[in-house]
């Protein structure tokens, strides 16, 4: 197991998906209200998160170049996925994934991963923008400044095309985006019956052109 080592940032590709899928299944498999919600059963939770994961990464986040790994000593010990600004995704990439999500998450899994990205999209911001959606860092490698490294990278990428960044996340994780300066601006519920969240934004950079 990694236990030294300063992270190292860098965009992911297609050999990438098993780790990010093993990081964040990791990380979110329990504590979590999103996935709580999405996949109810723990042990459903367990085993069909890594197929979900796969999914979403092969054709929503590297196909938008969404999605950057951290590793130390060689080895990926975390991911962060988001939608970039002005991503869509194409009619014949969604008709590919739509198919092979609901075989991976079972139909009621799937229902509730639509009303997730709906809440994603409703609280989107009209100004330019970074959506955070997954933030993962392996738990058995604690305080190795993985979030952290992670985080400042795609803020700093977010600086560099004037946007701003954003994400919900539960109550216990507002002050982790407080210690980079995102603000808490409203509250964000899942579906109508799900989970309350907390939509935080980071404001786009002002900088001087001139």
């Amino acid at each position: 197991m990694v236990q030294s080592g300063a992270p190292i940032i860098r965009r992911a590709t297609e050999s990438d998906i098993e780790d990010m899928v093993r990081v964040i299944a990791l990380a979110f498999e329990s504590d979590d209200p999103i996935e709580d919600y999405v996949f109810p059963d723990p042990a459903v939770r367990r085993r069909r998160t890594p197929g979900m994961l796969r999914v979403l990464i092969r054709h929503r986040y590297l196909p938008a170049e969404g999605a950057i790994v951290a590793t130390i000593d060689d080895t990926v010990v975390g991911a962060l996925l988001w939608i970039p600004h002005g991503y869509r995704n194409p009619a014949w990439r969604e008709a590919i994934s739509g198919p092979l999500l609901l075989w991976a998450m079972g139909p009621g899994a799937t229902r509730r991963g639509i009303e997730v990205d709906a809440a994603i999209a409703g609280s989107a911001p009209a100004e330019p923008h970074n959506y955070m959606v997954y933030l993962g860092a392996d738990p058995t490698i604690p305080r190795s400044g993985i979030g952290r490294a992670l985080t400042q990278w795609l803020i700093a990428e977010s600086d560099a095309h004037g946007r701003a960044l954003c994400g919900i996340c539960k109550d216990g994780n507002v002050r982790y985006y407080q210690a980079f300066d995102f603000e808490r601006l409203a509250g964000t519920r899942i579906g109508s019956s799900g989970p309350e969240l907390n939509f935080m934004l980071h404001p786009a950079s002002r900088v001087d052109a001139g």
